[in-house]
């Protein structure tokens, strides 16, 4: 029996787990322009309803998604993607009282604590092995 190699790209794993981690980052800053750009839209189509959230408020956080997807853009590495995975699971602990204290708006808080977490999942799921990872010869960063 032959062994299917883990290298399907072509590239060496350091990098497919770079461009994982740049992909995951470049969906997650996606949503967070659309919150900033679109909230109304954003809103009406993830927790519609009569008792949304106000539009400054998801502009805000769609703004700090989209400075946190640059960052990890910018720095793929295991540390930035563990304190970008601790922001958002910050954010959804915080939507825990929003929902339990806040009837109004506890679908919106639902919705938001909700895509948190599949934020902390993607990040740690793609986050690199580590950072003191030996250069291999013909290893694209």
């Amino acid at each position: 029996m032959t062994s299917i190699s883990p290298v399907r790209s072509g590239l060496p794993a350091r990098s497919q787990r770079r461009a994982r981690t740049r992909a995951v980052s470049a969906v997650l800053g996606l949503g967070g322009l659309a919150m900033a750009a679109a909230s109304r839209w954003t809103v009406a189509h993830l927790a519609p309803g009569r008792r949304a959230p106000a539009n400054w408020l998801v502009r805000v956080l769609g703004v700090r998604t989209v400075v946190q997807s640059a960052v990890l853009l910018a720095t793929p590495t295991r540390p930035a993607l563990q304190a970008g995975a601790a922001i958002d699971a910050l954010h959804a602990a915080s939507m825990v009282p929003a929902w339990l204290l806040l009837p109004r708006y506890r679908q919106a808080a639902a919705v938001s604590g909700g895509i948190a977490v599949a934020s902390v999942l993607a990040q740690l799921a793609v986050a690199p092995q580590s950072d003191d990872t030996p250069h291999v010869p013909g290893d694209v960063d």
